[in-house]
């Protein structure tokens, strides 16, 4: 598959990449396990070096997929300390659904990526945020885990507008409610069930707080120099480094990047005026249009490694779609 999946499911609109396994309606717990391919268990293995006669290596540990056999090139998903303690794809979508699931269906997407290194699974919530009557925001729970230590065991509030599946994973947190959670690997999961319940609370009073805070983006009227502002700051530009001058390699990157960020702002403004969910009366005007056009660009046009599923959901994508989002908040004051 493209996009470094390596398999999924989805239910509703086709993804960006045009593949994984499309359902007719959402999953329950036991389906998104089978569809998203997350059936198996992965182990720890000592490592030593590919020499005659091989040196053990003490400090670290191999994580294996248990389900392919030795010497397939797939099996070996990554490299971690000795304390690392795999949470098991199966507990760890058992755990999420008994807070955000309950054996209902609820699954709109799930799978891993790559051979197997970071999984997850987006369950729908009990709260829509309604921006106009045309204008609705569906409001999720994403669980993600990595199998090569690369990410924590995390849990969050992600949202999708449903006129444009532009997506938000918010990591928002103070003493009232939270939007996300994180666990290092170091076993004790029993204790995670409860502490997870906990966070279900915050996450539906974050909702609310979300909503407010979309209506008033939708509320706020911007004017073309706040507009290009606001992508500016967003997307600056990048700084000429000392060598350009002396350097052709160093000077043609900089103004590849350079191109690169005058045609991303470029598109930003067109999705502002000509994006998915522009033709609603109010949005071109608004604070919650501008700030849609960069999460459709990011979603569906931002070049990067290829990896944009990762990225938009936990990556850098996600990060500059937080950005964006703080950003925002700053023009609401």
């Amino acid at each position: 598959m493209s996009a470094n999946v390596g398999e999924m499911f989805y239910y509703g609109d086709v993804p960006w990449h045009g593949e994984g396994k499309k359902l007719d309606q959402p999953a329950n717990f036991k389906e998104a396990i089978l569809a998203g391919g997350l059936d198996w268990e992965v182990r720890m293995a000592p490592l030593c070096t590919a020499e005659n006669p091989p040196s053990p290596v003490n400090s670290r540990m191999a994580i294996v997929r248990q389900d392919r056999p030795k010497g397939h090139p797939g099996r070996v998903l990554g490299v971690a300390h000795k304390g690392f303690r795999p949470l098991q794809n199966r507990e760890g979508i058992r755990i999420f659904d008994s807070i955000f699931g309950k054996g209902k269906r609820v699954y709109h997407t799930g799978g891993y990526l790559g051979a197997g290194e970071v999984v997850w699974a987006m369950a729908e919530l009990p709260k829509s945020i309604t921006v106009t009557n045309k204008d609705q925001v569906k409001t999720y729970s994403l669980f993600t885990n990595s199998h090569n230590g690369s990410i924590a065991i995390d849990f969050r509030l992600t949202t999708v507008r449903v006129v444009c599946q532009n997506t938000l994973s918010l990591a928002l947190k103070d003493k009232d409610k939270r939007t996300f959670f994180k666990k290092a690997h170091q076993g004790n999961y029993e204790a995670l069930q409860q502490e997870v319940k906990a966070f279900f609370a915050d996450t539906l009073r974050a909702a609310d707080d979300l909503e407010t805070r979309f209506k008033q983006m939708m509320e706020k009227k911007i004017d073309d120099d706040l507009i290009k502002a606001y992508i500016e700051n967003l997307f600056p530009e990048p700084k000429k480094p000392a060598r350009a001058d002396v350097d052709s390699r160093v000077k043609n990157l900089y103004l590849a990047r350079l191109q690169n960020i005058k045609e991303s702002r470029c598109r930003i403004s067109d999705l502002r005026l000509n994006g998915k969910g522009s033709e609603i009366k109010g949005v071109k005007e608004s604070l919650w249009g501008t700030f849609n056009a960069v999460l459709e660009f990011i979603d569906h046009y931002e070049k990067n490694s290829g990896n944009n599923i990762a990225s938009n959901l936990f990556g850098t994508g996600a990060a500059l779609k937080r950005k964006a989002y703080d950003q925002a908040l700053v023009y609401l004051q």
